[in-house]
């Protein structure tokens, strides 16, 4: 087991666009982001992780893009981010004209095609992350995750949808076999809209659900997620305080699956 305590917040599919309101009169992902970066700042934690679809599209205006860029200069520990389905890497991608970097050092943005290692010395931390180029049945969110090769904690990042058996018809598909020969400590996922945790093999593995209500779930959640040298992974869902001030009637209905 690693010697470091070490804890996160795992965010994802805030889905910003071009609805955006002033303060005090924030659209549902406006209001999901900054309670996101609310909560990484009450619980203090060492990484802030969004795990893809921090966009709803990748046609998105310059104030979304400013707003974007407002929220992650806030967060006050290593932020790492990939793509998901909605802002994926495509040659149209919003990345080609928005550097989330501008926010400030901290951030780290995992964008090569075959994902990206990152290594957080003090924290006894490496991550993995591989975000979306092209949402398809052939792609393989899990394909290239190199094996572990130090004594710390190991964190994948990655964007597709859990299956347990079937489900070809769905893109970005992420099976147990796959997730249990990871080596992962930790997988942190996005794609799917609702809390779920899971666990194969030595790996805790979850979906934080949306922090955006309007993603049809009138819920807004985060997964905090702790790493102790005792007591391993604990996966936590999280409530987001935009919860309370949004009206369910407001919110989409629907079973919070990706889209």
């Amino acid at each position: 087991m690693p010697a470091n305590y070490c804890h996160i917040l795992h965010t994802s599919d805030v889905h910003l666009d071009d609805k955006m309101g002033d303060e005090g009169e924030e659209s549902h992902a406006q209001r999901g982001l900054i309670d996101a970066v609310d909560k990484s700042l009450e619980l203090d934690v060492d990484l802030f992780i969004l795990a893809g679809d921090l966009f709803d599209h990748n046609r998105v205006k310059s104030r979304c893009l400013e707003f974007a860029t407002a929220q992650l200069a806030r967060v006050q520990c290593p932020v790492v981010m990939i793509t998901g389905n909605h802002d994926c890497m495509s040659e149209l991608s919003v990345y080609h004209r928005y550097d989330p970097l501008e926010a400030g050092a901290h951030i780290h943005f995992i964008k090569d095609e075959q994902g990206g290692v990152i290594e957080f010395a003090d924290l006894g931390v490496k991550v993995w992350g591989k975000g979306i180029v092209d949402h398809h049945p052939e792609n393989k969110p899990l394909e290239y995750v190199p094996p572990k090769d130090h004594d710390g904690w190991y964190i994948g990042v990655t964007h597709g949808y859990y299956v347990e058996r079937g489900a070809g018809m769905y893109s970005s598909l992420i099976t147990p076999d796959e997730i249990e020969q990871s080596s992962f400590d930790y997988l942190a996922l996005g794609h799917v809209h609702v809390f779920s945790a899971i666990k194969h093999g030595a790996t805790h593995a979850a979906y934080p659900g949306s922090p955006n209500m309007y993603q049809g779930t009138l819920e807004m959640t985060a997964a905090h997620v702790e790493f102790c040298p005792e007591n391993g992974v604990t996966v936590n869902r999280v409530e987001l305080a935009g919860h309370a001030k949004i009206e369910p009637e407001a919110a989409v209905a629907g079973a919070g699956l990706p889209f």
